[in-house]
């Protein structure tokens, strides 16, 4: 059915909106708090800079702002039915 067909695609869109929402969530909040004086230094300074973008995507907020973006992008099934 043509529908189901747009739902899904609708859906796989919805899916890489999000993926890309966090992704620049996550950028904006590295470009925050950079640390730019562990560049070029030891190993652990490298695992150290690593766990800090790990933390920094867990803090991002995207959580919270996904939550709130997400009911804007879902389809409401009493639209389709009276657009159908």
């Amino acid at each position: 059915d043509k529908m189901d067909h747009y739902k899904a695609e609708h859906n796989r869109y919805v899916k890489e909106g999000i993926t890309l929402l966090e992704l620049a969530l996550w950028k904006a909040k590295l470009g925050e708090k950079e640390d730019r004086s562990v560049e070029g230094r030891t190993k652990k300074a490298k695992v150290d800079t690593e766990s800090a973008r790990k933390e920094r995507r867990v803090t991002c907020g995207a959580d919270i702002v996904i939550k709130n973006v997400l009911p804007f992008l879902q389809l409401e099934e009493e639209h389709i039915l009276f657009e159908a």
